[in-house]
């Protein structure tokens, strides 16, 4: 026999409420929002409850709103106006319908059951497409969720963009220019067509099944990590990047490499038998350990980092190393 849910609303809980300042009804055993003031003038937490609905909560809020960790299915019946951050992670939603337009913080909806960002409500005039956020102030997260296409993404974000860890096969209707960081790691692309054409931040599509990188950004500020696909190749490869690793592919050749990396770069355990095609200078650690390499000649003259070698088909000697190249930091051989 089901045991009997026992029915406790806002009301039961917090009483009278003064709504001038933040309200936490987190981790109460809530079942409902009823008796919720329309207005918060500070933060809204109903986090960590047993809600299925947003009915009868706060329609305006001030600053930041969270209802992560719930049953909930749907956002309708939510607030209307969110000044802040708006946090719906680890509920069991299908569709983001009744969330607002306009996000003036992060927004995060990880940890879903969401098959999509969009959602199509049929009335008497007709079918209309409805979805998540129109535009997101700070980071958007739909990560690890059921996620199979971008369509009805944000089409500006303000922050990190993070997607990582769904179904998606391809990005296309990601948006064009990111201010932070963009993940899409752990998903089943084939290709990165259709990814934002510039991240400031860091690009990461590592754990894919990616074996070209065309469609990459031209320019990325941050550090680019397509590490974990089965890439043979670099073409395609950002023209401009802080740091790069593509190490844990199938790589036979660097060529198409960036030709100056500013941070890191990293090509270990891959299927090298040369380095040819290697950027000329770098300016933090260079490691090609792991691979089948029986010579270091390539492009490479200076490291501002440590030269790693490690691991290889021949062993390499320190002293031949420092002669060869300008390293700044220790030699791994």
């Amino acid at each position: 026999m089901a045991k009997k849910v026992t029915q406790l609303s806002f009301a039961d809980v917090m009483g009278a409420i003064d709504c001038s300042g933040d309200i936490d009804c987190s981790n109460k055993g809530l079942t409902s929002l009823e008796g919720c003031p329309e207005k918060v003038k500070g933060d809204f937490n109903c986090s960590g409850n047993k809600l299925t609905s947003l009915a009868g909560g706060p329609k305006k809020i001030k600053g930041d709103f969270n209802c992560s960790s719930n049953k909930l299915t749907t956002l309708d019946g939510g607030p209307d106006e969110v000044k802040g951050d708006y946090d719906c992670s680890n509920n069991h939603l299908v569709s983001l319908g009744g969330c607002p337009v306009f996000i003036m913080g992060d927004f995060s909806c990880s940890g879903n059951k969401l098959k999509s960002l969009q959602e199509a409500i049929v009335s008497s005039v007709g079918a209309i497409l409805a979805g998540g956020p129109e535009l997101v102030e700070g980071d958007f997260n739909c990560s690890r969720n059921q996620l199979e296409t971008l369509d009805s993404s944000p089409k500006i974000v303000g922050g990190d963009y993070d997607c990582s860890y769904n179904h998606l096969i391809t990005l296309k209707d990601s948006p064009e220019v990111i201010f932070g960081d963009f993940s899409c790691s752990g998903n089943q692309l084939l290709s990165l067509e259709g990814a934002p054409r510039e991240v400031s931040g860091n690009f990461d599509c590592s754990g894919n099944q990616l074996t070209s990188l065309k469609g990459s950004p031209k320019k990325v500020k941050g550090s680019f990590i397509c590490s974990c696909n089965h890439l043979t190749s670099l073409k395609g490869s950002p023209e401009e990047v802080k740091g790069f690793e593509c190490s844990n592919n199938m790589l036979t050749s660097l060529k198409r490499s960036p030709e100056k990396v500013k941070g890191n770069f990293d090509c270990s355990m891959n299927q090298l038998t040369s380095l040819k095609g290697s950027p000329r200078k770098v300016k933090g650690n260079f490691n090609c350990s792991g691979n089948q390499l029986t010579t270091l000649e390539c492009e490479l003259k200076k490291v501002g980092g440590d030269f790693i070698c490690e691991e290889n088909a021949q062993p390499f000697i320190e002293e031949e190393i420092r002669v060869a190249k300008d390293v700044k930091g220790n030699v791994l051989a």
